[in-house]
C-alpha cells in the first residue's frame, strides 16, 4: 500500500486520543457510567442471606453489568482502531510503559478503563491484515515538550496540568496533545524513511 496518509497519536486520560490532524476522540469512561450501579449491587449483595435465591439473582446481576462494561468498551475501540487504520497508510503511537504508569494510584483507574494496550494492540494487528504500518517511538521521546514548529524543547511543561504553551525559542502556541501527536507523526516518518533506505542499502 503507497504511504498517502500519515497520522501521528497521542493517547491520554481526558481525551482518549488526539490526532495529528487536529481530530479528538473522547474518553467515554465506561467505569464511571457503570460504577453506581456496580456499588449498589454490592450493597444489596451484602444484605443478602448466603446461599439464598436472592443473593445468586444479585451475584448474576452484577456479572450483566460488568459484561455489558466490557462489550461497550470493546466495541468502542474496536470501531475506533478501525476508523483510524481505514483512513490512513503510516499510523504512529507511543510505545507507553503502561505497568509503570499505573502505579499512579490517582491515575490507574482512568488508564485501565482506557485501555491503551488494547487500542494499541488493535491498531498494529489490522494495520498487518490491512497493508498498512503502525510504528511505535521511543518511550523516553519527549514528545510534549518538544515545539513541533522550531523543535526547541522546554523542560518547564513536563507537568500534565500544563495543557497550552508558548515556545520560549519562536513564541509557537502549542495545545499540548496535539503538539505531541504532530511530533509523534514527524519521529514516526523518520523511522519509516530509515527503514526504507536499510532496506535499498541491502
Amino acid at each position: 500500500v503507497p504511504i498517502r496518509r500519515i497520522v501521528g497519536i497521542d493517547v491520554g486520560v481526558k481525551e482518549l486520543l488526539t490526532t495529528s490532524d487536529g481530530i479528538i476522540i473522547k474518553n467515554m469512561k465506561f467505569i464511571d457510567k457503570y460504577e453506581k450501579k456496580i456499588k449498589g449491587l454490592n450493597r444489596w449483595l451484602s444484605r443478602c442471606q448466603k446461599g439464598s435465591k436472592n443473593r445468586e439473582k444479585v451475584k448474576k446481576k452484577i456479572q450483566e453489568v460488568y459484561s455489558k462494561l466490557k462489550n461497550a468498551r470493546k466495541y468502542f475501540l474496536h470501531k475506533t482502531s478501525k476508523q483510524i487504520v481505514d483512513e490512513n497508510d503510516l499510523i504512529v503511537t507511543e510505545k507507553l510503559k503502561i505497568n509503570k504508569m499505573v502505579q499512579n494510584k490517582k491515575l490507574s483507574k482512568k488508564i485501565y478503563d482506557a485501555s491503551w494496550y488494547e487500542l494499541i494492540r488493535q491498531l498494529q494487528y489490522k494495520s498487518k491484515l490491512n497493508g498498512k504500518i503502525c510504528y511505535q517511538i521511543d518511550t523516553y521521546y519527549p514528545s510534549s515538550q518538544t515545539c513541533n514548529r522550531c523543535g526547541n524543547i522546554n523542560k518547564d511543561v513536563k507537568d500534565l496540568k500544563v495543557r497550552s504553551w508558548e515556545c520560549p525559542n519562536c513564541t509557537n502556541i502549542n495545545d499540548r496533545d496535539l503538539n505531541a501527536s504532530i511530533n509523534i507523526m514527524w519521529e514516526g516518518i523518520k523511522a519509516y524513511m530509515n527503514s526504507r533506505n536499510n532496506i535499498e542499502l541491502q
